[in-house]
């Protein structure tokens, strides 16, 4: 039975996106900047198929207009740092600077 899980997700690749309003111009706005964490979710499924297909089955990410956005697996992979290895290995050297 697939569970909504509730996490933080680091940005290892920046992104834009165009604004919804055209002035005169190209209007671009961040929709994530790399080296920040966001807020999000991912919905389950088995371990086994999270090993099989890179990836849970769905993401959602609040962005930085703060809208919750759903996310394509691809573009997880390429936007966010998934590798749990890394994410603790840097939440560590982030509570240790503060320290």
């Amino acid at each position: 039975m697939p569970e909504i899980i509730k996490t933080k997700f680091l940005c290892k690749n920046g992104s834009q996106t165009i604004s919804r309003f055209f002035n005169k111009g190209d209007n671009w706005i961040n929709r994530f900047i790399e080296g920040k964490w966001y807020d999000g979710e991912y919905e389950t499924y088995s371990t086994e198929r999270y090993r099989v297909n890179n990836g849970w089955k769905r993401y959602w990410v609040v962005n930085e207009s703060g809208e919750k956005e759903e996310i394509s697996r691809s573009e997880m992979n390429a936007i966010f740092e998934k590798n749990i290895t890394e994410l603790r290995d840097k939440k560590i050297n982030e509570i240790l600077n503060d320290l």
